[in-house]
This record gives C-alpha cells, sequence and structure tokens, in this order.
C-alpha cells in the first residue's frame, strides 16, 4: 500500500536539496564522476551529479550495487545497442531536478507552493521523481523521501570533504570518490577509491530443469530464422492494481523473412521480460520445430536465449537491427499516436 510523504517530510528533503545546490557540485563534477557513500559493511549508495554543461541540474541517487549496475546501463546503453526506451524502462534510482515550471505536475507544484517556496527562471524548478523498471517516473512515496532525506544530509557532508580536501580521484579510469561511514555513523573515512566494476553486469538466464532440456534436444529443426525482441511502447497506462502508473513493454518473436509477428506478450511490470522471452521462445519451438536462427540486437537478449540455442542447434546472431520487428514498432507507433 502507498502512503505519501507527510508535509514535514518533504520540507526536510527540500531543505537538504536547496543545501546541496549552494554547493554546485556540477561545476567541479560531470555525470560519469561517481560519489559513492557507504554504510558499515554492507550498505552503499552512489550519486552522479547532473548539469557540468550547464542545461539540466540534478542529482540521481542509486542504491547498492544493482544502483552501480543501472547507471552503468545507461552509461553503456549506446554501446550495446540498447535503445533509450529500453535503457529508461529498466532505470531504478531517485532523482532530484532544477528544471522549468512547465515540467512539474500539479501536485509538484501544489508541495512547493505548500512548503512556501518560490522559484523564477530556468532551472530553478526543484522537485524529484522516483525511478522504477516497468513504470513511468513518479512521485516519491513517504519512504522514498526519508531514504533520500538521509541520503542528501550525508552527501551534503561528502561534497564538502571533497572540496575542501581538493581530493584528486581518476574518474576516467574506473575511480570514485568513496565517503564510508561506520556502523554507528559516529566516524567516517573519505578519499579516491576503486569502482566496484566498471562495466554492465548481466547474466545469462540458465534451465535447470534437465527434462526440459532433454526435450528440446530431441525437437526436430524448422527451417526458418526469427527476430527475437523486446520493445519498450512508451505509453502511461493507470491500473488500480499498481501504485504507480505502467509503462508496457512488449515481447515480440517475428518471422525475418516476411517481417510478420508470430507471436507477443505485454508482461506485468513485476514480470522479467528475458523469462517471459524464453519461455515464448520454448513455447514455438515445441509447437514448430527448432528454427535455422535467431536474430536478436544485443548482448541482453542473447545471454537470455544462449542455452536454448545451444541445445537445439539454432544459431544465436546479434545484429544491429531487426528489420520486421522495427516496421512493426513503427506501426504500433503510429497507431498509438
Amino acid at each position: 500500500m502507498r502512503k505519501e510523504a507527510s508535509l514535514e517530510q518533504w520540507k526536510g528533503l527540500y531543505e537538504a536539496a536547496t543545501r546541496l545546490k549552494e554547493l554546485k557540485p556540477w561545476e567541479k563534477l560531470w555525470d560519469m564522476d561517481l560519489i559513492a557513500i557507504q554504510y558499515g559493511e554492507e550498505d552503499i549508495v552512489f550519486f552522479s551529479i547532473l548539469g557540468r554543461e550547464g542545461t539540466a541540474y540534478g542529482i540521481v541517487t542509486y542504491e547498492g550495487y544493482e544502483g552501480l549496475n543501472n547507471f552503468l546501463m545507461l552509461a553503456m546503453h549506446q554501446q550495446m545497442n540498447l535503445s533509450d526506451e529500453y535503457t529508461a524502462f529498466h532505470q531504478k534510482n531517485l532523482t532530484c531536478y532544477w528544471g522549468n515550471r512547465d515540467e512539474l505536475s500539479d501536485k509538484q507544484r501544489k508541495i512547493i507552493k505548500d512548503l512556501g517556496y518560490s522559484y523564477r527562471g530556468k532551472n530553478q524548478w526543484l522537485y524529484f521523481l522516483s525511478f522504477e523498471p516497468g513504470y513511468c517516473p513518479y512521485h516519491l512515496n513517504s519512504e522514498e523521501v526519508e531514504r533520500l532525506s538521509g541520503y542528501f544530509q550525508d552527501l551534503e557532508l561528502a561534497l564538502q570533504h571533497y572540496d575542501n580536501s581538493k581530493t584528486k580521484v581518476d574518474f576516467e579510469n574506473g575511480n570514485m570518490f568513496l565517503f564510508s561511514f561506520d556502523e554507528d555513523k559516529k566516524t567516517f573515512d573519505y578519499g579516491e577509491a576503486p569502482l566496484p566494476f566498471t562495466s554492465f553486469q548481466f547474466g545469462n538466464l540458465m534451465i535447470t530443469d534437465e527434462e526440459l532440456l532433454a526435450d528440446l534436444a530431441k525437437v526436430p529443426k524448422y527451417n526458418a530464422v526469427l527476430e527475437a525482441d523486446i520493445s519498450v511502447v512508451g505509453a502511461k497506462i493507470t491500473d488500480k492494481n499498481y501504485s504507480r502508473p505502467v509503462n508496457p513493454a512488449i515481447v515480440l518473436l517475428g518471422d525475418a523473412a516476411s517481417g510478420t509477428v508470430l507471436s507477443f506478450e505485454m508482461p506485468g511490470p513485476e514480470d522479467d521480460l528475458i523469462v517471459v522471452l524464453a519461455e515464448m521462445l520454448i513455447g514455438f519451438i515445441f509447437h514448430y520445430g527448432a528454427p535455422q536462427e535467431i536474430r536478436v540486437t544485443n548482448v541482453i537478449l542473447e545471454a537470455g536465449l544462449e542455452q536454448i540455442c545451444d541445445v537445439c542447434g539454432t544459431k544465436l546472431r546479434r545484429v544491429k537491427r531487426l528489420k520486421g520487428m522495427t516496421s512493426f514498432m513503427q506501426d504500433m507507433n503510429r497507431f498509438r499516436m
């Protein structure tokens, strides 16, 4: 059950963010220069500072190593041939922006008014968004406001020490500025440290059902070349079953020669899209046979289907563009517009 933040909670967050703005961290850091705060042995939070180029000011907060991996997906999405829509669909962070008045919702403007703040001019309006995979960006809930308030108070201290100590950090070669608290937050340390990892981490989907694998290995071949893809619709769907608007994705399997879509599903935001795609392919294989070749556009999809293709003797090929699927999505977008 979603719980909205109280005005007092919002006050704490706005005060903390306003103090951070006064430090002007974007004058010293680029968006790829990560500041990290570690709490004891386990918990760590990463911050990316936006605005060095003077176009959009903000602070993006990534929680845990999963958050760092999320940041690296965003940073490397062009290298991995991931679309902007697919990358945005998978973002998980808490973001603070200083933007323009027309960027804010009525609810965000009301919070500012109720707090007694008054902003004028370009890139001055302070607001916050929560990003969750499968959903549209949305207002922070009570728990998120509390967490971000605490993070920002600690980030203020970290940025002050980064500035005053004039610590030199080789950000370009995979290092970060790490500010570390002990478990009770009574003492802290800071300095340059290597990032835990510097490339996006993805895992192969592994089927452990030996009977299923044996059945797949016996399926006859089918003379067809397929395209497999996951496309993000970019729509905003409100459903009473979810606490925020859904941004749906479509899982697709199509014929490469004709561009015909053979199968598609629109999973819920809680579903693993790679698992849905794998199950769709397995269903196709048992019905028609193992295709000669399957084409995908990126290494994430490739890792999800690799085991199935190996077992079935199907060639799995990564290509820059899927002609059939691209045409289908263009038609979908024209219909939606």
